[in-house]
């Protein structure tokens, strides 16, 4: 049966009408990736402006935009509603990500400037600390920003634009891997062994570490699934 809404406390006022739209819809889009509504959570649309203090355009402009894209159900004379999607399910985006992000990294490993290099190493400092205080949603964020730091620099726009679109559809699944302390711990490991390579100008290598790390993260994915399904 679904559930009502229990309240949107977490969502906090916009007050950037420059891109409100975007806003709007990046604030609830994170909340029901990271799995912050449970499925079957009706999303109202006065609600959420009352929460944040928008107008209702683009609240409903929004709802719809994330309706047509999978993370909300349009539900007739009850407006929208969280899906009931498996981790099973959210696997079958993992190989779509790693094979779009490996073909910018061909590109951006070899533009990557000094600067970038300090901010990953600065990111991936934030991620150790997250790791460090079991903070699942800081480890998530940092591992975002980590992974958009390395690929920024592909020269594709559109390209961009759909590994966007597709990581933030795994945040439920990011936040689920991440509450295993053991797999951000190899995270935080790769991500150093990744910017190694990177420091000592080896764009190839570093490309065959991500690739490996991506094989080796799903198959993890995959041997965690298998065993909740057994357990269950």
């Amino acid at each position: 049966m679904a559930k009502a809404s229990r309240g949107l406390g977490t969502l906090t006022p916009i007050r950037d009408t420059r891109t409100l739209q975007d806003q709007v819809y990046i604030s609830i889009r994170d909340l029901v990736a990271s799995g912050k509504f449970e499925p079957g959570t009706f999303i109202r649309e006065q609600e959420i402006c009352n929460q944040i203090e928008v107008s209702r355009t683009p609240v409903r402009e929004s709802l719809g935009r994330l309706a047509s894209e999978g993370f909300l159900e349009r539900i007739p004379q009850r407006g929208y509603r969280v899906p009931e999607i498996t981790i099973g399910q959210l696997l079958e985006l993992y190989p779509l990500v790693s094979a779009l992000e490996s073909l910018a990294g061909k590109v951006s490993f070899r533009n990557l400037t000094p600067k970038e290099l300090d901010k990953l190493r600065w990111l991936n400092g934030c991620f150790r600390e997250a790791v460090q205080r079991q903070n699942v949603d800081e480890m998530v964020t940092c591992n975002n920003r980590f992974h958009n730091t390395l690929v920024e620099n592909c020269e594709n726009r559109r390209l961009l634009k759909m590994l966007e679109d597709l990581r933030s559809q795994l945040g439920r699944l990011e936040h689920w891997f991440y509450s295993n302390s053991e797999h951000a711990r190899e995270s935080l490991s790769e991500h150093n062994d990744l910017i190694t390579a990177l420091e000592k100008g080896d764009p190839r290598h570093a490309l065959e570490i991500f690739e490996m790390n991506w094989a080796l993260t799903l198959d993890a994915f995959k041997k965690e699934v298998q065993e909740e399904e057994e357990i269950e």
